[in-house]
């Protein structure tokens, strides 16, 4: 079973077949999936912000949600997202694999009561099928490696805040870390691919309003999706 999670945006489209929806407990709480099929492949599909779109990015429980893809069988899992352009030489709106992040705020992990350490990553592999695979059917550019900055939400970051930032990051965003950290914690192979939709605040003059992410965003998540079911079919 492969997994996907993204964000409400990305996951509008209603394509998967034969789509039940579930609750799965776990020991750190419920996580609500969407079981279905698409083109044969079994699917388990989480909202990163839930149906209700009402849960903001610092309150996501990433625990919860991962370790419901492993108890259901997923050992494969992509995410989709939308990411903050934070260099000018790239033009937007592009698609971007990170194959890095920087997380040093987030405290997401499975790890509660006991003393592990995992050395955090994007799985490779998966990595390789989404970059072949976007820039065969993406009608966008395509980004294959950067690295992602992750901050804490759910406000946009400040100027200087990004005048920082830009220094040793391509793109920001506020989950794909916090999810590539729990997703090595359980043995789970896990990959994103964002939407660079917008320049990050104060870049090439760029003043950022959400209203207007949400839009650029909406109009690139389909390519984003498309780009991902193509990967499914690969795996």
């Amino acid at each position: 079973m492969i997994g996907i999670i993204g964000g409400t945006l990305l996951l509008e489209k209603d394509f998967l077949e034969e789509k039940r929806e579930i609750e799965v407990s776990t020991p750190f709480g419920v996580a609500e999936v969407e079981l279905g099929y698409w083109k044969g492949a079994k699917i388990a599909l989480i909202q990163r912000h839930g149906k209700r779109k009402n849960r903001p990015p610092h309150m996501i429980n990433h625990p919860a949600n991962f370790y419901a893809f492993k108890s259901l069988g997923v050992d494969k899992v992509i995410g989709l997202g939308s990411a903050g352009c934070l260099r000018e030489d790239i033009q937007i709106p592009a698609l971007i694999i990170p194959h890095d992040y920087i997380d040093l705020f987030s405290t997401a992990t499975v790890f509660n009561d006991s003393l592990v350490y995992i050395t955090p990553g994007f799985d490779e592999e998966l990595r390789k099928v989404l970059i072949e695979t976007a820039k065969e059917f993406s009608p966008l550019p395509v980004i294959e490696r950067g690295v992602y900055f992750q901050t804490r939400g759910p406000r946009l970051e400040t100027k200087a805040e990004i005048a920082m930032i830009k220094n040793f990051a391509d793109c920001v965003g506020m989950t794909a870390g916090s999810e590539a950290t729990v997703a090595k914690e359980l043995g789970i192979r896990y990959a994103v691919i964002c939407s660079m939709d917008n320049y990050a605040h104060g870049i090439k003059g760029e003043k950022v309003d959400y209203e207007d992410i949400v839009r650029r965003a909406r109009e690139n998540a389909m390519i984003c999706l498309e780009v991902v079911q193509k990967a499914i079919e690969r795996i």
